[in-house]
């Protein structure tokens, strides 16, 4: 491992090296435009001039708001060659989130699209807020020094706001190393190089895309694609070419649906070519190595059905993916096997802002399906690195079931002024990411829940809940899920449902439609897992703050929104006094540790 620098050396250093070689792609909102390292350079270092002119000096916070743009680039390298620290804000956050952000982090200087201008005005009165476009259109200047603190490295470089699934945010402190590490980590484990192309709709405050794409781009020399919106990219990604997508669950589950509906509106024939190719590839992976299964079938795939259905798919994505990287919740195995035998292979991944963020992924060379995959280099004890199970006794061992807890060079700094919940989160070196998990023989890690969001049964059993809301949320019937029960005799599920299904159909045909999709996907659970009931719920949003701004199910919010609906729910259920006491508990705890100003980390998710 080379000695980290400074992120502003890091940028300067590649751009000498790489001057003509592309490094961004992007649409303008009418054709696609490109531009050199040079040309990125020239930008920084008229931004840096900006920024100096306003008297910003090392440790200032910069805040930004805006849809991801190639421009957030320019933004994060001219902060980082002058010391400042950046904040990148998601721009579709309710007012109350937005000014809370910006009164807890004391921005020197406000940027925001100039479509966001009145919003970030209205959320920060009095202050001057700048549209960030109109500083590509100062006069350029000249090279700007690299800020020269000799522990720049171990300085914070951007505060990533968590989003906050049990309270307000917190402001995650990421120093220069700890993002540095991470990006050599990433570029090292993907063997990512200057002939990769990066792409993803992951936005800029989002820690995922903040080091897989502005780090990776930048210290692999690589190009990245930036399309507009989801309909720029599903139009254009064959002009975009990529060859890594960086994703989320829910666009993958978009792009199945896409390819779907391509082949549920193809003729007869072609339909039926294609459904024969899908068993085909399938059934590779059950058949084995015998001759009248796996390996016929393996030739079969590779001569006759790929070349005749799976290319097209391919090339109609460009024809040059060899990865999709997913994060920020479990994957469908279903999609994971599809997109495997189409030739473009889907893995999942696993990490949390507070660890820079990517802890594991799997890869090519070494992926299990249900998995998240093997820890990055940065956890390896060669790099200063470890990881550790902690059971409910206590225990510590890597053998163990219980919180992941890892230690290295990417665990952050702290909470931005939140020093007592750093200090739970950061237990004797050890960063405490919250999630259970176990890994097997092989070091693949296996992610089931939050410890916080562990349901305990009347009976004493205990079950995660993301494990059945991941099974119910596999029908296209239910948009999002939330399973209570806690000092239930049973668990049940609160469930969303997309308006197309409920305008067709009467409350109570829904209920029995829904209920039954539910026993069907948890059939083959465990008998106290399985729940019995549903309670069909208005949709979750970001709005009323039952969604995080990473689409994330609030659950303290919804229990709050909907407490009534629920404890009448339960009440009909037979499970009466018991519930409705843990409800007013839970409500109570949350609002304690709001009106303390510390609040229970809630962030812990896949690649987060």
């Amino acid at each position: 491992m080379v000695n980290p620098q400074s992120l502003g050396v890091l940028f300067d250093t590649s751009c000498k090296r790489v001057p003509r070689l592309t490094a961004l792609i992007y649409s303008d909102g009418q054709k696609t435009q490109s531009c050199t390292f040079a040309e990125m350079a020239a930008d920084v270092n008229t931004w840096c001039n900006f920024l100096q002119s306003r008297g910003l000096k090392c440790g200032d916070r910069v805040l930004a708001v805006s849809p991801k743009s190639p421009l957030h680039y320019v933004f994060f390298y001219a902060c980082w060659k002058l010391g400042l620290i950046a904040v990148p804000v998601c721009e579709n956050l309710g007012d109350q989130e937005m000014s809370f952000i910006i009164r807890d982090c004391e921005p020197s200087l406000l940027l925001a699209d100039k479509a966001l201008l009145e919003k970030v005005r209205k959320n920060a009165p009095g202050a001057e807020v700048i549209d960030w476009q109109q500083i590509c259109s100062l006069p350029q200047a000249s090279a700007t020094p690299v800020a020269s603190l000799e522990d720049i490295q171990d300085q914070i470089a951007v505060l990533i706001y968590t989003s906050g699934s049990t309270g307000m945010p917190k402001g995650v402190m990421l120093t220069h190393r700890n993002l540095w590490i991470n990006i050599w980590s990433a570029l090292e484990f993907f063997q990512v190089n200057s002939h990769d192309r990066l792409m993803s709709l992951l936005p800029y405050w989002h820690a995922f895309a903040l080091v897989g794409e502005v780090g990776c781009t930048i210290m692999g020399c690589c190009a990245c694609a930036i399309p507009r919106d989801i309909r720029d990219f599903k139009r254009n990604i064959m002009n975009y070419r990529p060859t890594i997508v960086m994703v989320v669950p829910r666009i993958v589950d978009g792009l199945k649906a896409a390819i779907d509906k391509k082949i549920e509106e193809s003729p007869a024939k072609v339909k039926a070519l294609i459904e024969k190719a899908i068993y085909n590839a399938s059934r590779i992976y059950t058949a084995g190595p015998r001759l009248n299964g796996g390996i016929l079938r393996m030739v079969t795939h590779h001569l006759f059905y790929d070349p005749l259905v799976f290319r097209k798919f391919r090339q109609a994505f460009g024809g040059r993916i060899r990865c999709v990287v997913s994060g920020g919740a479990p994957l469908d195995l279903e999609h994971q096997i599809f997109f495997k035998y189409m030739g473009m292979p889907l893995f999942q991944g696993y990490g949390l802002s507070e660890a820079s963020p990517v802890v594991s992924s799997n890869t090519a060379e070494k992926h299990r399906l249900g998995s998240c995959g093997t820890m990055l280099p940065w956890l390896l004890p060669e790099h200063g690195g470890d990881y550790t199970f902690k059971d409910e006794s206590g225990k510590l061992g890597k053998d163990l079931h219980g919180q992941l807890l890892v230690k290295g060079q990417c665990v952050m700094k702290g909470y931005w002024r939140h020093t007592d919940a750093s200090a739970k989160t950061l237990e004797d070196g050890w960063l405490n990411t919250g999630d259970v998990g176990y890994c097997d023989k092989e070091g693949f890690l296996f992610i089931q829940g939050r410890m916080g969001n562990m349901i305990v049964l009347i009976g004493g059993e205990k079950l995660h809940p993301e494990h059945v809301e991941d099974a119910v949320k596999t029908s296209p019937l239910i948009s999002e899920a939330m399973v209570i029960g806690e000092k239930c005799k049973n668990v049940y599920v609160c469930a969303n449902v997309p308006e197309e299904v409920r305008k067709a159909h009467t409350p109570e045909a829904l209920h029995d439609l829904v209920k039954a999709e539910v026993l069907k996907l948890t059939a083959h659970m465990a008998a106290f897992q399985k729940p019995k009931d549903v309670l069909i719920l208005p949709d979750f949003n970001m709005e009323d703050g039952t969604l995080t701004a990473t689409y994330k199910i609030r659950r303290y919010r919804i229990h709050e929104l909907y407490k009534a609906q629920i404890e009448d729910f339960l009440v009909r259920s037979g499970e009466e006094i018991a519930t409705k006491r843990n409800l007013t508990i839970a409500s109570s705890r949350v609002v304690e540790s709001l009106e303390a100003g510390s609040v229970i980390m809630g962030n812990g998710n896949l690649l987060k």
